[in-house]
């Protein structure tokens, strides 16, 4: 599981929640409809913190990069 704890325009932090990777990035390359300049302030894959730090535009790259 990928949750991606993000903050939205009113700086209010905000979770994403995906069953694993793959649909993480099938969420980034389609349909997804977060502004790609939401600052991500945390990520984490099956409860391991990961180390991004970035906005959610740069988020897809990072992800294809994941084991």
């Amino acid at each position: 599981m990928i949750k991606i704890h993000y903050l939205d325009a009113y700086k209010q932090e905000r979770i994403q929640t995906f069953e694993n990777k793959d649909a993480a990035i099938l969420a980034f390359s389609g349909c997804l409809t977060l502004p790609d300049y939401y600052p991500v302030t945390s990520i984490t894959q099956d409860g391991q913190a990961l180390d991004y730090k970035g906005t959610i535009g740069d988020l897809y790259l990072y992800l294809q990069t994941l084991d």
